[in-house]
């Protein structure tokens, strides 16, 4: 007991030559500046015990540990940086583009297009919205290339268009209709289709056959008429041409016996 006694008085001794040694050093300014500090630090140390920040030390502890103190300076630091480079032009804009943003969701909300999502979905998947696009392309470049005048002629043709089936409406087009699909379904209309190109090519001859029966009609009123009796049908049968004219109706006829169908009917 007395060895420790008497080793701890040379020690008591050593520290209180340092700490006479500090006090001489130990200036007014300095002395200030010590009192401010650890006044500060209690100051601190008191409002962290009545915050409760002493629950936080651990995840601060575990935030240390894990890196992730460092990731959120250096992320306080790309904002501080992005806060410095950015001018107030900038901000405004930004301003600007979040407010239009908001105020577009906003009217998306009210009006309910939150139901037209999945069917832009399927229009996407699908490749529709990509086909309605180039439909939209093809009706844009339509319309830079159309001009007034041919504008002007194209609401003309639809309006005649209209027009003509109206007419067909009111003068019973309905049964024209019903009538085609008759000869349709009876086989009359495809007949038809086959018989009108030959009829078309031979149309001339059925002009000419009028215009024939015409001439003679016209050239028979100015002749006089017969006197009648067996002398004057015997000088017209003496004429060539009265025997040519017989001979051709007379092999028109056998033409038309032997082409037209018989019918054969049963009495």
């Amino acid at each position: 007991m007395n060895d420790v006694v008497k080793t701890s008085r040379p020690i008591d001794g050593e520290v209180e030559h340092v700490l006479v040694a500090a006090r001489d050093a130990l200036t007014d300014e300095m002395v200030g500046r010590l009192s401010a500090t650890a006044a500060d630090a209690m100051d601190m140390v008191d409002q962290v015990q009545r915050s409760g920040l002493a629950k936080a030390i651990p995840q601060l502890a575990q935030l240390v540990n894990d890196g992730d103190l460092e990731r959120l300076a250096n992320l306080a630091r790309v904002y501080a940086a992005g806060q410095d480079a950015l001018t107030d032009e900038m901000v405004g804009r930004l301003t600007d583009a979040v407010g239009g943003g908001l105020a577009f969701i906003d009217q998306a909300q009210r009006a309910g297009l939150e139901r037209a999502i999945p069917v832009l979905v399927e229009l996407v998947d699908n490749g529709d919205l990509q086909r309605l696009v180039k439909l939209a392309r093809l009706y844009g470049s339509a319309e830079d290339a159309l001009t007034e005048e041919m504008i002007g002629r194209l609401a003309e043709t639809f309006g005649n268009g209209v027009s003509l089936l109206d007419r067909v409406s009111r003068g019973g087009g309905e049964r024209i209709v019903a009538m085609l699909e008759r000869l349709e379904t009876s086989g009359s209309l495809e007949k038809m289709a086959g018989t009108l190109p030959r009829l078309l090519e031979r149309l001339d001859q059925v002009q000419a056959m009028l215009e024939c029966v015409d001439a003679a009609a016209a050239e028979s009123a100015k002749t006089p008429r017969s006197t009648g009796g067996i002398g004057s049908l015997w000088r017209t049968m003496k004429d060539g041409e009265t025997q040519d004219t017989l001979r051709f109706l007379m092999l028109l006829g056998k033409q038309l016996r032997t082409t037209a169908p018989r019918t054969n009917v049963a009495g």
